[in-house]
């Protein structure tokens, strides 16, 4: 099992990591639409927040 730490994705909210990978597999439960570099919750729309969830995801 290892810890996923980066600094291109928001701080968690919670007592939990970004995300954590074992087995081949990455749980990344408890992502937010929160952009990284302004700040900002992007929640305006469900679509918007999905896409910032992903960004996050992929960073």
């Amino acid at each position: 099992m290892k810890t996923i730490v980066t600094k291109n994705a928001p701080e968690p909210i919670g007592p939990y990591s970004q995300a954590i990978a074992a087995t081949g597999l990455v749980f990344v439960s408890g992502q937010v639409g929160k952009n990284a570099v302004s700040g900002e919750m992007i929640n305006d729309t469900i679509k918007n927040e999905t896409l910032q969830v992903m960004n996050n995801v992929k960073a």
